[in-house]
C-alpha cells in the first residue's frame, strides 16, 4: 500500500511553491508495537475469547508472554493477520480515498504537526489506500488561503479538512467559491456569522453555548451563586461573556492572568463569605486552573463545586490539584471514548486523541467523510452530523482514582 504526504507549501503573496511529494517509509508492523491501552488485565479465557471474535489488536495489547502453547500460536496468528492487514488492506474506496490538510502554520501552531498526525492516524487504523498531502498557507490572510485553496481544488482532491479560526474562514470566503467540501474541526457553527454561505461547509468544534447551558442548570438546580474567573485570552474572555449573557446569578466575574492567578488570595478575599452557596466555573487555562483551585482549597470553606468546558478537560490539571480537593472539580467533555485500534496508531504517532479535541475533531472529520463516501464501512466514531455541525455527546466528568470519569449530577 502507498502512503503519501506532501511537506509543507509556502505561498508568497504571489508566489505559489509546489509542494514535493515523498513516498514514507513503511509503518512499524503492529505486531511490534502494540500498546496496552486497558488498565484492566486479560486472563487466558479473556484473551480466547478476543481471538475467536476476531480482536486481534486487542488480543496482541493484552498479550503477555506466558507458557500455554496455545496462547503462543493465537499470537503468532494474530500477528500474521495484523501485519497482512496493514500490508495489504482493502481498499477505502476503488481508487483510494484523497484527503488535503490546509493549515495556516503561522496561526496554529503546533496543530499544524497534530492535526496531520491524527488524520495519519486514522487513515492508518482504517486501512485502505489513500493519498494525504498538506497544504501550508502559512497565515490566514484572504490571498493567501484563496490561493492555497484553489491549488487543492486542481489537483482534485475529495476533502479537505482546514484548521482555521472564525476570522481564517471569513477571510477564505471573501473571494473564494466553495465547491470541495471542507470540514472544519476547529470552529463550532454558532461561531461563525449567520450571514456566510456555509454550503459545502461542515464543522465539528465544540458547542460552548452548550457546555455553558449544562453548568449553568446545574448551579441554578442546586441555588447556587455563580462566580465565574476567566482566561485573559481569547476562548477565556468568550467564555466569560456567554455567562454574563446567559446567568442573572452571577455573584462575580473575573479577568484572570498569570500574575493573578499565581496569587489569589485578594480574590478569594472578595468572595470568601460567599464560597459555601457558589459555584465557580473556571474559564481559565489548565495551569491557572491548577493555581486557583489549590488557594481556595487552603480556605476553611470550599464551593459547593469547581465547574468548567471542554478546556479543563485535561489530566494535567489532575496532577496540579491536591487530591481531597479534585473530588469538587466537574468538568464538561465532549469527547467519547475513542476505538481501541485508532488509540494504539494515535499513540504510536504522539497524537493524543483521548483529551485534545481538536486532534478527536479532526479524526472524526475523516471517519464522517469515509462514512459519507462509501456504503457499509465501520465507523470508528459515533456522533454524526446535525446539517452542517457534529453533534457531540456532553456529558458532566468527575474525578476518581486520579482519572476523568463521567458522572450523573442531580
Amino acid at each position: 500500500m502507498l502512503y503519501k504526504i506532501v511537506s509543507l507549501m509556502v505561498i508568497a503573496c504571489s508566489v505559489i511553491a509546489f509542494a514535493k511529494e515523498q513516498i514514507i517509509s513503511p509503518i512499524p508492523l503492529p505486531s511490534q508495537e502494540i500498546a496496552d491501552l486497558d488498565i484492566k488485565k486479560c486472563s487466558k479465557s479473556c484473551l480466547n475469547k478476543l481471538f475467536e471474535e476476531g480482536q486481534y489488536f486487542s488480543f496482541l495489547s493484552l498479550y503477555r508472554d506466558n507458557n500455554d502453547k496455545a496462547l503462543r500460536e493465537k499470537f503468532q496468528v494474530a500477528s500474521g493477520i495484523l501485519d497482512s492487514a496493514i500490508l495489504h488492506p482493502v481498499s477505502i474506496a476503488q481508487s483510494g480515498i484523497r484527503i488535503a490538510l490546509l493549515i495556516p502554520q503561522k496561526n496554529i501552531g503546533r496543530y499544524s504537526v497534530s492535526s496531520a498526525d491524527s488524520i495519519l492516524a486514522y487513515l492508518i487504523a482504517k486501512g485502505g489506500d489513500f493519498e494525504f498531502n498538506v497544504f501550508d498557507s502559512q497565515n490566514e490572510e484572504s490571498t493567501n488561503l484563496s490561493q492555497t485553496y484553489h491549488v487543492i481544488q486542481k489537483q482534485n482532491f475529495d476533502y479537505v479538512i482546514a484548521i482555521l479560526t472564525s476570522k481564517g474562514l471569513e477571510n477564505l470566503l471573501q473571494n473564494t467559491e466553495i465547491t470541495l467540501p471542507i470540514f472544519i474541526p476547529t470552529l463550532n457553527q454558532t461561531q461563525i456569522s449567520p450571514s456566510l454561505n456555509t454550503q459545502n461547509l461542515f464543522f465539528g468544534g465544540i458547542d460552548y453555548h452548550k457546555q455553558i447551558d449544562m453548568m449553568l442548570t446545574l448551579a441554578h438546580s442546586k441555588k447556587a451563586k455563580i462566580i465565574s474567573y476567566n482566561d485573559n485570552g481569547v476562548i477565556g474572555k468568550m467564555l466569560g461573556n456567554i455567562i454574563e449573557k446567559k446567568s442573572q446569578d452571577t455573584l462575580v466575574s473575573e479577568i484572570v492572568d498569570s500574575k493573578k492567578a499565581t496569587k489569589f488570595n485578594e480574590s478569594i478575599n472578595k468572595i470568601r463569605k460567599n464560597l459555601k452557596e457558589s459555584m465557580i466555573i473556571l474559564n481559565t487555562s489548565v495551569i491557572k486552573s491548577g493555581l486557583i483551585i489549590p488557594q481556595i482549597g487552603n480556605t476553611k470553606t470550599m464551593p459547593m463545586a469547581f465547574l468548567s468546558s471542554q478546556i479543563n478537560y485535561n489530566p494535567s490539571l489532575l496532577k496540579l490539584v491536591p487530591k481531597e480537593d479534585s473530588t469538587k472539580i466537574f468538568v464538561v467533555n465532549a469527547i467519547s471514548p475513542v476505538n481501541i485500534k485508532l488509540l494504539a496508531f494515535s499513540d504510536l504517532l504522539s497524537s493524543d486523541l483521548q483529551y485534545d479535541w481538536v486532534n478527536y475533531a479532526t479524526a472524526l472529520a475523516v471517519d464522517i467523510m469515509l462514512a459519507n463516501s462509501t456504503k457499509g464501512g465501520i465507523r470508528f466514531f459515533g456522533e454524526k452530523l446535525q446539517g452542517n455541525q457534529v453533534l457531540y455527546n456532553d456529558r458532566f466528568y468527575g474525578v476518581k482514582d486520579a482519572h476523568f470519569v463521567p458522572v450523573k449530577l442531580r
